[in-house]
């Protein structure tokens, strides 16, 4: 039931809407990574990316990020030490990671 109610021509109609408010979001989010002096990894076209960030001590910034509710994956088992993936989220949620960052890494 699920896959037909999602092959359905309303399923299809709504993620088509959201898809550019998602790909702004996405667009949104990655701008303030650079603002933040992370470095964007090239070539994610799905709903999250990863990036490098310039914590000296990742794993104590993702516990201090935490602490303020927020969660990134820590990409050193993909091979990518000092990366993060991101999901891309609504703008609060990026302006708290915006809020949150300098206190986690100073």
């Amino acid at each position: 039931a699920l896959l037909q109610a999602w092959a359905g021509p309303a399923a299809q109609q709504w993620l088509a809407s959201c898809l550019p408010v998602l790909r702004g979001w996405k667009m949104q989010q990655i701008e303030l990574c650079r603002e933040l002096g992370w470095r964007i990894v090239p070539g994610s076209l799905a709903n999250y990316f990863v990036a490098h960030t310039p914590a000296t001590d990742l794993p104590a910034a993702l516990q201090a990020l935490r602490g303020h509710g927020i969660k990134l994956r820590d990409c050193s088992s993909f091979g990518l030490p000092g990366h993060v993936r991101l999901g891309v989220l609504a703008p609060a949620a990026q302006q708290a990671l915006r809020r949150a960052w300098p206190d986690c890494i100073a």
